[in-house]
C-alpha cells in the first residue's frame, strides 16, 4: 500500500513507551537530540541551532527552550554552554554531572551514544587541557583548587589585598570538601568568602582599637558606619526586585543611602534591612505621584475613566449605563477646547453630576405633572438634585 502523500520528508521514530514515561514533547526532543549524538563519536555532542530548528519546524524557539528545560530538570540531559536558542550550538551529553543518579527513564530502542558514554575525567588537569570538563559543569570542589586571576582582581578592586585573600583559601577548601557539594560558581563562592571574612576582621580591629581607646560600648556590638564603597548585599536586591521594584531604581537609590548616613556618622549592624526600608518608601512615593502626577496634562483620545469613578458614582446612586454613556461627548469636548488639568477623573465626576441632575429635573410625561424620580427613595428632583450637591460622603 502506498504510503499517505503529505509524508513526504524525514519522519521521528518515536517510542510510545518513552513517551508515556516522560511525555509526548519530552520524548520527541529527546529522540531528535539521541539521533545527533549517535552519530558523533565524542562524550559531548553538538547540534547546531538552525540544524534543531530545521529538525522541529512545528515547534517556535519559546516552546523548545522549555521541553529542553523540562529534560534538565528530570536529569535526563546534561548541557554545556548557554541555554538554547542563546548560542550557535547546543553542546549536551546523556552522562549526568558528578555525584548526580542517572535518571532512569526507559528507552525505546538500544541507544550506544546514551548507553556507552565514554567516562569523563573527574577533575580537569594541566597535563590533559581537552579532556576537562566544562566550565560551567558542577563539579566537586578539587583538591588543588585555586582561585583564577580575575576574582583576585575583583577582590583587591573592594580594596582587599591578595596576601589576605590567599590566606583564606584554606578555610574554603576545608570548607567545601566538608560539605560536598557540586558547583559550576566556585570562583563567585571564593569571592564572597574572601568579602565577608574580610568584613569580620574589619569589625574586630575596630572593636580592638576601641577597646584600646577606652570608648567600647557592647550594645553597639558589630555597629561600624556605613562605608562610602557600601553596596546592597545580593538577598536585599532579591527582597527588593521581588516586590516589583526597577532595578535601575534600585541601584539610582544606593549613592544617596550611603551619602545620607555617611554625613550623620550613625553606626548600624543591619545596614541592608535600612537600605531595604529606603527603597520601599521611595517607590512607593514614586510610584503614587506617577499615578496622580501634579502636572496638569491635555486629554487623551482614547481617556476612560477610572474605576473608582463608577464607584462613585454608585454611592451617589447613578446609573453606571448613563455614566458610561457620557464619556464621548466629555473626551470631546474637552479635547476640542484643548485645556489642561491634574485630574481628568475629578472632572468627569462632577460633569456626570451636573448631567444627573439637568435629567432629574425634568418634567415627567406623566398625566399627574409630578417631576421625574429616577431612583427609589428620592421623592422629588429637587430632593435628588440636593443630594448628588452633598458631598459628606
Amino acid at each position: 500500500m502506498p504510503s499517505h502523500p503529505l509524508f513526504s520528508d524525514k519522519t521521528i521514530a518515536l517510542s510510545a513507551t518513552l513517551a508515556a514515561t516522560i511525555g509526548l514533547e519530552e520524548a520527541v526532543l529527546l529522540t531528535v537530540l539521541n539521533d545527533a549524538a549517535s552519530l558523533q563519536s565524542q562524550a559531548w555532542a553538538r547540534l547546531g541551532k538552525q540544524a534543531l530548528r530545521q529538525q522541529l519546524p512545528f515547534w517556535d524557539d519559546v516552546t523548545i527552550r522549555r521541553i529542553l528545560q523540562n529534560l534538565l530538570d528530570k536529569g535526563l540531559l546534561t548541557l554545556s554552554g548557554p541555554m538554547f536558542p542563546d548560542a550557535e550550538g547546543l553542546m549536551f551529553s546523556f552522562t549526568p554531572p558528578a555525584g548526580q543518579p542517572q535518571a532512569s527513564a526507559p528507552a525505546p530502542q538500544p541507544r550506544p551514544a546514551v548507553a556507552e558514554p565514554r567516562p569523563r575525567p573527574a577533575t580537569a588537569t594541566p597535563m590533559n587541557p581537552p579532556a576537562a570538563p566544562p566550565a560551567n559543569l558542577k563539579q566537586p570542589l578539587p583538591e588543588r583548587w585555586r582561585p583564577n586571576t580575575e576574582t583576585l582582581q575583583r577582590l583587591e578592586q573592594h580594596g582587599i589585598p591578595a596576601s589576605f585573600s590567599w590566606s583564606q583559601l584554606d578555610a574554603f577548601l576545608l570548607q567545601g570538601h566538608e560539605q560536598g557539594a557540586n558547583r559550576n560558581d566556585w570562583n563567585v563562592r571564593f569571592f564572597r568568602h574572601v568579602k565577608s571574612q574580610w568584613v569580620f576582621a574589619r569589625n574586630d580591629a575596630a572593636r580592638q582599637q576601641q577597646r584600646l581607646q577606652g570608648t567600647f560600648n557592647p550594645q553597639q556590638e558589630d555597629a561600624l558606619p556605613i562605608r562610602h564603597d557600601w553596596q546592597p548585599h545580593e538577598d536585599a536586591l532579591q527582597i527588593l526586585q521581588r516586590a516589583g521594584i526597577d532595578p535601575q531604581f534600585i541601584a539610582d537609590a544606593v549613592p544617596e543611602f550611603v551619602l545620607y548616613w555617611v554625613e550623620r556618622g550613625d553606626v548600624s549592624k543591619t545596614w541592608n534591612s535600612k537600605f531595604i526600608q529606603h527603597v520601599r518608601q521611595q517607590w512607593a512615593r514614586f510610584s503614587a505621584s506617577a499615578e496622580h502626577s501634579s502636572l496638569p496634562t491635555r486629554i487623551t483620545d482614547n481617556w476612560q475613566p477610572s474605576p473608582d469613578c463608577f464607584d462613585i458614582l454608585a454611592m451617589a446612586h447613578i446609573d453606571r449605563q448613563f455614566a458610561e454613556q457620557r464619556v464621548p461627548e466629555f473626551v470631546l469636548y474637552w479635547r476640542d477646547s484643548n485645556q489642561v488639568h491634574n485630574s481628568w477623573n475629578s472632572r468627569f465626576l462632577q460633569y456626570v453630576k451636573q448631567q444627573w441632575g439637568k435629567r432629574l429635573a425634568q418634567p415627567s410625561g406623566d398625566t399627574n405633572g409630578q417631576q421625574a424620580t429616577a431612583q427609589p427613595g428620592y421623592t422629588t428632583a429637587a430632593a435628588s438634585v440636593q443630594r448628588l450637591k452633598d458631598t459628606n460622603w
